[in-house]
């Protein structure tokens, strides 16, 4: 296979169920090497796809060797300055669930990398810019190299795109943005007042992750959390009534932790939604962690 035939074979089978399954042992193998075999003459699209797919098929990324996470994490830095937007938001969300790939990337390759995030931003949908920040989060690494023009270009991108985001999205930025203090910071009223408008807007499709991470980022961005109309609380509280019941542990505490500090959100929870949330605490205080009580 070629690099780029490898690329699409394995960006194929992480979107063919059935497909997957009938792979054999061996044929993750050969898969997994033939990554590593091509990794050198791969373009910005196929190593962009290829760890985007290796992040998704368990199978296949416990056959690659460390040789070829070392490969595919050279080629991630030497193809980062050609790199579309949709590639270098696949590529950073693929690292920070590849921690083989992502532990042998050079500073030169996370600086690479960092550099396109600041060049691709602008034209960046909602969800490149989500998963880009989702990722940042998570990369400390890639993060440091990311210059306050970075920042200030992911921060504007969010503004942008707020009004198109999704739930998981919305969650995703808010989640990352209370992590990433430079991102927070450049973020401008007219962003925080959008994603506060997102909030509101997507908060009945939320999951009860999406509820939890929600709460949890909002309690930490006071300036975000100012945003929020009390129809935006509301809605985030309707939504802790109507997920409580398949919130796990981290939830639960996320969400109750959070609520402590929003007297807002707080005051908006029905009688029901309060009694769910004490059954979901209940429930899984023999599954939370020590961080997690």
């Amino acid at each position: 296979m070629k690099p780029q035939e490898v690329a699409n074979s394995l960006s194929a089978l992480c979107k063919l169920e059935a497909e997957t399954v009938a792979v054999s042992p061996a044929g993750w193998v050969g898969l997994a090497e033939a990554a590593e075999r091509t990794a050198r003459e791969m373009n910005s699209q196929n190593v962009a796809n290829t760890l985007n797919a290796l992040c998704k098929l368990e199978a296949a990324a416990a056959a690659v060797s460390p040789a070829g996470w070392a490969g595919l994490a050279e080629a991630a830095g030497r193809t980062a300055r050609e790199m579309k937007p949709q590639g270098v938001a696949n590529t950073l969300n693929a690292l920070c669930k590849l921690e083989a790939a992502a532990a042998v990337v050079s500073p030169t390759g996370w600086a690479g990398l960092a550099e396109a995030v600041e060049r691709t931003s602008r034209e960046m949908n909602q969800q490149n810019i989500a998963n880009s920040l989702n990722a940042l989060c998570k990369l400390e690494a890639a993060a440091v190299a990311v210059s306050p023009a970075g920042w200030t270009g992911l921060a504007e991108a969010a503004e942008r795109t707020a009004r198109e985001m999704k739930p998981q999205e919305i969650a995703n930025t808010l989640n990352a943005l209370c992590r990433l203090e430079a991102a927070a910071a450049a973020m401008s009223p007219l962003g925080r007042a959008g994603l506060a408008e997102g909030v509101e807007r997507t908060a009945r499709e939320m999951k009860p992750q999406e509820v939890a991470n929600s709460l949890n980022a909002l309690c930490k961005l006071e300036a975000a959390a100012a945003a929020v109309s009390l129809t935006g609380w509301a809605g985030l509280a309707g939504a802790v009534e109507r997920t409580a019941n398949e919130m796990n542990g981290q939830n639960v505490s996320n969400s109750l932790d959070a609520l402590g500090v929003l007297p807002t959100a707080a005051a908006q929870l029905s009688l029901t939604a309060r009694k769910r949330l004490e059954a979901a605490a209940e429930r899984e205080a023999p599954n939370m962690t020590s961080q997690g009580r």
